[in-house]
């Protein structure tokens, strides 16, 4: 399904009411509902010990950028993702702090 953008504040809600909202799995990430923002083309939001940025990119698809408290650790970014990607993704980054290799898309970023 291809998403057209009027706003950020538009595709900020259709990520949370599509895609985070009908998972319990962010309440297991420790999600801070006072972070909550939105950024341009999305949302962002503390979890323990990290900031997840989630970005339509186009066509329908998302990008997740996962950014480690501890400047020891590596930001995870996967690209082209759909909507029900999301969740499961996010959830494999905070739990082992990497991505799964199913995720062709993705890399990890020294910061």
């Amino acid at each position: 399904m291809e998403i057209i953008s009027i706003n950020n504040e538009e595709t900020a809600q259709y990520i949370w009411n599509n895609a985070l909202q009908r998972s319990c799995k962010p309440f297991s990430w420790g999600l801070d509902f006072g972070s909550i923002k939105t950024i341009e083309g999305g949302t962002s939001f503390r979890v323990k010990a990290a900031l997840v940025k989630i970005q339509l990119e186009n066509m329908g698809l998302f990008k997740v950028i996962i950014i480690p408290d501890d400047k020891q650790r590596s930001r995870i970014v996967c690209k082209g993702l759909i909507l029900g990607s999301l969740v499961h993704t996010i959830d494999n980054a905070v739990k082992h702090g990497s991505l799964s290799e199913n995720y062709k898309s993705h890399e990890r970023i020294a910061v």
